[in-house]
């Protein structure tokens, strides 16, 4: 008799189970997980488009910086170059010479007013200094090859998008027989890079 007890009980509870492994996910449960997982996709596609951005970004801003900096070493030898053919007599100078002065002049030459200073306080010392972005004394014409902005990474002429590099010279600032240096690289919508240095003359 006891086997027999158990033998239903056992049919019961496998005819039970079959029964509910059986029944399988309702349909508000399969929606809600369609949701969730559409949710974590899309919050994942943002995240990847802005990686993308921030990346982009990054790369034109190390360009940039790069086209600035050889602009401002490129000055500074030109300065050097300078410095040493100004020491020799000028009926001395070679065609090299001349060239190089010539270069010197077309570069690092403080052609527009461009420097602000303020005295704040009245005691007759300058205590802001400021430039003025509006107008450069430079554009990337006057450098070497003579081209024009927009220019690439290379510094070559590129016809869509690319930076635009100006520089602007005070002379005599901060100190007399100085020359206050501003490299300037502009692109997209605002976007800007600016390097400061000071030549000694």
């Amino acid at each position: 008799m006891s086997s027999e007890k158990q033998m239903t009980t056992d049919n019961h509870q496998m005819k039970s189970w079959g029964k509910h492994s059986q029944s399988g996910f309702s349909m508000v449960e399969v929606m809600v997980a369609i949701l969730l997982l559409t949710v974590g996709l899309l919050a994942l596609a943002k995240m990847q488009t802005q990686a993308v951005a921030s990346n982009n970004y990054g790369n034109q801003l190390t360009e940039a910086t790069f086209l600035a900096q050889d602009k401002l070493e490129e000055l500074r030898l030109l300065n050097e170059c300078y410095l040493a053919v100004n020491a020799k007599p000028e009926l001395s100078w070679t065609a090299e010479d001349q060239a190089v002065v010539n270069n010197y002049n077309s570069q690092l030459s403080d052609s527009v007013a461009n420097w602000n200073e303020d005295d704040t306080d009245s005691d007759g010392i300058m205590d802001q200094f400021s430039w003025q972005m509006a107008t450069p004394d430079h554009t990337n014409v006057d450098g070497l090859g003579a081209v024009a902005n927009p220019i690439d990474v290379t510094g070559a002429a590129t016809s869509a998008g690319g930076y635009r590099r100006t520089w602007y010279v005070e002379d005599n600032k901060p100190l007399t027989k100085a020359k206050n240096l501003r490299v300037r690289i502009t692109w997209g919508n605002g976007r800007e890079v600016i390097v400061d240095t000071v030549l000694s003359q």
